[in-house]
């Protein structure tokens, strides 16, 4: 299917004529559709180019500009993905299904927050390497007690839009799956709450009920999660063109352009850059939106569920 720019934010009539003008002077051209409905909080309008998109980098560098200078996400998708067909949609954890880092939540039951959540936010930004931040940032949590775990996962506030995304792609017969940095512990949970169909992350080594700041088996870095996005859409027989990758930081950068759809969530400034599709102004469900369906849609098919 053809490519499409799709805005999300407070959109006016304006600022839509503006917009137009501006793809007129790059020689673009395309239909309007219109997504959300006036009681919708916020606006979502889809453009679907009929012309063709010779240097889509340069696009999608002024579309980023433009995105941060009006707060509107303005989206490039070098192609559509049929939401109909079924796919495989592969997501990050912490700070994409859920609202927290996990290892932060267990540095502040261990007294010790702010030193990991400093290196958490550094290693997430790109400037250190993922895997020497874990294992430096888990080396940390040496002693703590497994006890604290069930009261970090009940106070973690789960992502706008998580159910409301899986139920409609479970209607249409997604397999999706968690590949997190984080750890099975919360992983599984999320999973099992929202019927997803399998986990890929980190596990915790506990013993005499102490975590011993060590973990088990291969982490789930940035090339692990792209070689697992490749190898599940072979073994679930998915044609890659229709694969969702969704993240926020530096290690989920490599599934986010390897996929169909790679949308970057609430992103780190690095990631926003370098990843094809950053949406800030919704949470997951405006995945839907990127999909072509309308907040009418959505609301017909949820009241139907």
């Amino acid at each position: 299917m053809s490519a499409s720019i799709t805005l999300i934010g407070s959109l006016t009539p304006e600022y839509l004529n503006q917009f137009n003008v501006w793809l007129d002077k790059r020689g673009l051209y395309g239909v309007s559709h219109v997504l959300t409905q006036e009681s919708d909080n916020v606006s979502v309008v889809q453009i679907r180019l009929t012309s063709e998109i010779t240097d889509s980098t340069d696009v999608r560098a002024a579309l980023l500009i433009l995105s941060n200078e009006t707060g509107i996400d303005h989206i490039y998708q070098a192609t559509m993905l049929d939401i109909q067909a079924g796919g495989l949609a592969v997501f990050d954890m912490d700070s994409t299904l859920i609202k927290a880092e996990v290892m932060d939540e267990l540095a502040v039951e261990a007294g010790i927050g702010k030193q990991i959540s400093a290196i958490t936010a550094s290693a997430m930004r790109g400037e250190i390497d993922f895997v020497e931040s874990f294992v430096q940032r888990l080396a940390l949590l040496k002693g703590l007690s497994s006890d604290v775990m069930d009261g970090v996962y009940n106070r973690i506030e789960h992502m706008d839009g998580i159910s409301t995304l899986m139920t409609v792609l479970h209607h249409f017969g997604w397999h999706t799956a968690i590949l997190s940095g984080g750890f099975t512990y919360f992983a599984d949970r999320v999973q099992a709450e929202y019927g997803m169909a399998e986990v890929h992350a980190n596990v915790l080594e506990i013993q005499s009920h102490a975590l011993t700041g060590k973990h088990l088996g291969s982490i789930v870095d940035g090339e692990r999660k792209k070689f697992l996005l490749t190898s599940i859409a072979e073994k679930q027989k998915i044609d890659m063109k229709q694969t969702i990758a969704c993240g926020d930081g530096a290690n989920d950068l490599l599934m986010l352009n390897h996929a169909a759809l790679g949308v970057a969530l609430h992103a780190k400034p690095l990631v926003r850059e370098q990843a094809p599709c950053p949406m800030n102004n919704l949470g997951l469900d405006g995945i839907l939106y990127l999909l072509g369906m309308t907040s009418k849609d959505i609301r017909a098919l949820l009241s139907y569920k």
